[in-house]
């Protein structure tokens, strides 16, 4: 069954790539604009055999994993803590929806001008591209557990902190884990912007050179190792969800 199903997955990925390589080979100018699969690859083997992506994608990770970890252990920290007072999870809602509201490439030119161009920016923007999902997803998995399971703790006299770790923070893991996976994207757009801005180095500063040398084989290859990235940090969520059997736990 795992087998019919990882051919049924990539069956549509390889009728792209003929059609892709087909549509490539028709002419120069298609060849010029959308490359073709076997020079994407070419470009991807010989770069990282000569260490230039490799060197990119190292720089590239470290900021994504860096911010991610960090600004979704904080995010879930406020976010969970925010049950404990309905007053003040009330209060900061309105900033926290404002906040969210600004696009994140508006502020990027700020977070140079405050945190430098050194890769420390580049793992603040992304932590402040997912610090606030991670807020909002831990606080709406607090909120929305079961009043009557928190009332039947109250009734035995059961303290808010130990209502907290026996049932608000267990019950709570599937919508941090939702967050986790949701803000891989946020993650990688958010390092990839910084990089856009001001880079020397890193997948996204690779991606700009490359288009500015109309080099589409780079680019792309460039942009399967992003993606290459958000499978692995995904596969590592998984295997944690698993480890903790955030299923169970929830059930």
């Amino acid at each position: 069954m795992k087998i019919k199903n990882t051919i049924l997955t990539l069956f549509p990925l390889a009728i792209f790539l003929v059609l892709w390589e087909f549509y490539s080979s028709l002419d120069d100018k298609n060849m010029f604009l959308f490359a073709s699969p076997s020079r994407v690859f070419n470009s991807l083997v010989e770069n990282i055999f000569s260490g230039l992506l490799i060197k990119d994608f190292y720089i590239t990770a470290y900021e994504i994993i860096s911010g991610f970890v960090i600004g979704n252990i904080v995010g879930c920290l406020l976010g969970l803590s925010l049950w404990f007072s309905k007053t003040i999870a009330e209060i900061s809602r309105p900033y926290v929806i404002a906040l969210g509201s600004i696009p994140i490439f508006a502020i990027a030119p700020m977070m140079i001008i405050w945190f430098g161009t050194g890769i420390f920016s580049k793992i603040m923007m992304v932590i402040l591209s997912t610090i606030l999902i991670a807020i909002t997803q831990s606080y709406e998995g607090a909120k929305n557990v079961n009043v009557e399971q928190v009332n039947l703790l109250k009734s035995f006299g059961a303290s808010n902190n130990q209502i907290f770790t026996k049932l608000i923070l267990p019950s709570s893991l599937l919508w941090v884990f939702n967050s986790l996976r949701l803000n891989i994207s946020f993650a990688i757009l958010g390092a990839f912007i910084a990089e856009f801005i001001s880079a020397n180095e890193g997948l996204g500063y690779r991606i700009l050179k490359s288009s500015g040398l109309y080099d589409i084989p780079l680019v792309i290859a460039s942009i399967i190792l992003l993606i290459f990235l958000a499978f692995l940090l995904n596969g590592m969520i998984g295997l944690i969800e698993k480890k903790l059997n955030i299923i169970e736990i929830y059930r």
